[in-house]
């Protein structure tokens, strides 16, 4: 998620800066969804980069939701005009007939997003299902792998952490028996560790991923959305761009579609009958 904040600022810059600003542009995160990093640091920096790169110049602001409701509420009465969460966000709170197609940023390895679940070694595949207390590891506020981890294991014990990185590390100590972790999470636990690979199983890659997913309120002109979306194109062909999107391994944007919520939505309903 702090991959596409950045992108975000990026490209705030650029509207900011263009021949041709448009209308006031109101882009918006649900907190949770940067549950990973201190929310007062990304204001301070939200705040830095903002009066940066305004100068004066008052066409765009960045919001920050703690309560998803006034998050879709807003959208509901056009006081946001772009909103990023999690996909379980957007499935539990948001009226997806109120939103429409938007954008993300994509990886350089497309399987970097995906969750992945990792086995401590010597837990055979087929007992998984039938061991009763499982500890489990996820991360903290991830609701969608808490769902998942309950629909699929028998009586979980769920742990929850703040960071990825530790969940790989508790399976390698034997501390919790499974970890659903973003693939990139596994595949950079294993080069700071090569002998990760010894005691945690690499199980197999869900159809979910962990990145958080951007659409625009229902109304916005298209060629509006053409300009923001074509304007974040842009930055990838600029060095300062490519430079800052490197470190945060993004390829360029992609643009979203409601239907891409389809696995979690359908993960969340098998779970409610439950």
């Amino acid at each position: 998620m702090i991959r596409f904040f950045i992108l975000l600022l990026l490209l705030t810059t650029l509207i900011l800066n263009a021949d041709e600003p448009l209308k006031k542009y109101k882009f918006a995160y649900i907190n949770s969804s940067m549950s990973n990093y201190s929310q007062v640091d990304l204001k301070i920096t939200m705040d830095i980069w903002m009066k940066e790169v305004a100068k004066n110049i008052g066409n765009v602001e960045m919001i920050f939701y703690n309560d998803p409701k006034k998050a879709a509420k807003d959208i509901n009465n056009g006081k946001v005009d772009f909103i990023s969460a999690f996909p379980i966000i957007f499935i539990k709170y948001f009226d997806m007939s109120k939103l429409e197609n938007g954008f993300t940023g994509k990886y350089k390895d497309p399987d970097d997003n995906k969750f992945v679940i990792l086995i401590k070694k010597g837990i055979e595949k087929k007992d998984l299902k039938d061991i009763k207390n499982l500890k489990i590891g996820i991360q903290k506020n991830d609701t969608i792998m808490q769902i998942y981890a309950k629909n699929y294991y028998k009586t979980p014990n769920i742990v929850k952490y703040k960071n990825r990185s530790r969940i790989v590390l508790d399976i390698y100590f034997s501390k919790i028996d499974i970890g659903i972790v973003p693939y990139r999470t596994y595949k950079f636990s294993k080069e700071l560790n090569p002998n990760i690979s010894k005691k945690v199983k690499f199980l197999k890659k869900t159809n979910f991923v962990s990145n958080a997913f951007g659409f625009y309120r229902k109304g916005i002109l298209k060629v509006d959305k053409e300009f923001i979306f074509n304007t974040g194109i842009e930055l990838f062909s600029s060095v300062k761009g490519k430079q800052m999107m490197d470190i945060y391994k993004i390829e360029t944007l992609v643009k979203t579609k409601i239907s891409d919520l389809k696995n979690a939505n359908t993960l969340n309903k098998s779970y409610l009958k439950k």
